[in-house]
């Protein structure tokens, strides 16, 4: 009965183990905020298994990361989120589950997010990025006549009269 009892215990401790060695392990976390779109990278020891949906009022995006460990990497990355960026108003990291840790991202208006993996080359790891475009996407020329200085007071799109050919 004992040996059964060691054996099961042994079972248990092993299955315990292996799923803490599946745990992908974050090694750096960085952020572009741009004109045009703000892109954050996870890098990780592993390839970053994920899940994604948007919630309106107020405009959010849920990204789920499955079988990821919490670190102080991970964490920082609520702190590297500035003030100026165009699309993110703030993020929050949490374990959402026991082998899902969520990332909730507070925006600025509606976006159309694009996540996707890389592979390792060089230096760098695996790679999970998220890529935040606005819904609508910015008129280059009226954001260039903004930084100009001429400010721009219609909502409607300028559309010009052609004449039928």
């Amino acid at each position: 009965m004992l040996n059964k009892f060691v054996k099961i215990i042994t079972l248990f401790s092993l299955l315990w183990i292996s799923q803490a060695q599946a745990a992908v392990a974050i090694s750096a976390v960085r952020i572009w905020p741009a004109q045009d779109y703000t892109r954050i990278t996870i890098e990780s020891s592993k390839a970053i298994r994920y899940k994604q949906f948007t919630i309106k009022n107020p405009e959010r995006l849920v990204i789920d990361l499955e079988k990821v460990d919490i670190n102080d990497i991970l964490n920082s990355l609520s702190s590297k989120i500035d003030n100026d960026d165009p699309y993110i108003k703030s993020l929050r990291v949490g374990r959402f589950k026991p082998e899902v840790v969520r990332l909730v991202l507070d925006l600025k208006s509606e976006i159309k997010p694009q996540l996707f993996n890389l592979k390792p080359v060089a230096e760098y790891g695996h790679r999970l990025v998220i890529d935040i475009f606005p819904a609508q996407p910015v008129d280059p020329i009226i954001a260039l006549l903004q930084s100009a200085g001429v400010t721009i007071h219609t909502t409607e799109p300028v559309t010009a009269n052609m004449p039928d050919l």
